[in-house]
């Protein structure tokens, strides 16, 4: 697990794990460290290591199992940094994430 990631919770699940490379599909919902939801997604989907979402959950999703969940704790510099998202995620905000793993498309080599 990288720096700055701290697992609170996690039941493993028993399918494909998530490599880099790899497309994921999943389910997250996304709380400030004080306890306010900011954001929920369904069937969410993108390529881990290729930036395309911000690295904390880029890198909490990283060695997951398909049917697995994970609820972990990103620093501020895995986020949003000293910007935050005006309206709805403070600068330097610590962000949890309760992330549910559904699917694993493996990287063509």
């Amino acid at each position: 697990m990288r720096a700055g990631i701290k697992i609170e919770s996690e039941t493993l699940g028993e399918g494909r794990e998530a490599t880099r490379g790899d497309t994921v599909t999943l389910s997250y919902e996304l709380f400030l460290s004080r306890g306010d939801k900011v954001q929920a997604m369904d069937a969410y989907s993108f390529t881990l290591g290729k930036r395309e979402v911000i690295a904390a959950l880029d890198y909490g999703v990283e060695g997951m199992r398909v049917g697995g969940r994970r609820r972990f704790r990103a620093g501020p510099h895995l986020g949003y940094r000293d910007q935050g998202v005006p309206g709805r995620i403070p600068p330097n905000a610590v962000l949890i994430f309760d992330v549910t793993l559904h699917s694993v498309t493996r990287r063509k080599d």
